[in-house]
């Protein structure tokens, strides 16, 4: 019999318009090595889902990996920070970048991600030649 308290959880923060395949195919295979859950927090300020969220999520029923998700119109690194570290079961974050989530943060000199209680794994796509550092 399984003796943890809670499923062990994999905490994906996603924005839309930043959704990448390489973002996404490594989700689902920590899941799957973590024999873990995938909670999903999306930003996006439609109720509608991108047909590449949709892909993904048809994708997780198929594979028969437990998710659960929540669209936010507004989220910030400090967001992501307190959701992991108030749900223990969470055993990590994956993200698209470091970059970009500034943007929405109140105090750009702050660094939540050093509170973040469990590690955080970032998936950027890689740089296309002659792109800016800009996001």
């Amino acid at each position: 019999m399984d003796s943890r308290k809670s499923p062990r959880k994999i905490l994906l923060a996603v924005r839309e318009g930043c959704l990448d395949a390489r973002l996404l195919a490594s989700a689902r295979s920590l899941c799957q090595r973590m024999d873990a859950e995938l909670d999903i927090l999306v930003r996006t300020g439609k109720d509608t889902l991108s047909a590449e969220l949709e892909d993904f999520i048809r994708e997780l029923r198929e594979a028969g990996l437990p998710y659960s998700l929540t669209q936010k119109p507004e989220m910030r690194r400090r967001d992501i920070v307190d959701y992991a570290n108030n749900h223990e079961c969470i055993s990590s974050v994956i993200i698209d970048s470091l970059e970009g989530w500034e943007t929405v943060a109140a105090d750009r000199a702050s660094d939540p991600w050093a509170r973040l209680a469990c590690p955080l794994v970032t998936a950027a796509p890689a740089r296309k030649p002659g792109a800016s550092n800009n996001p």
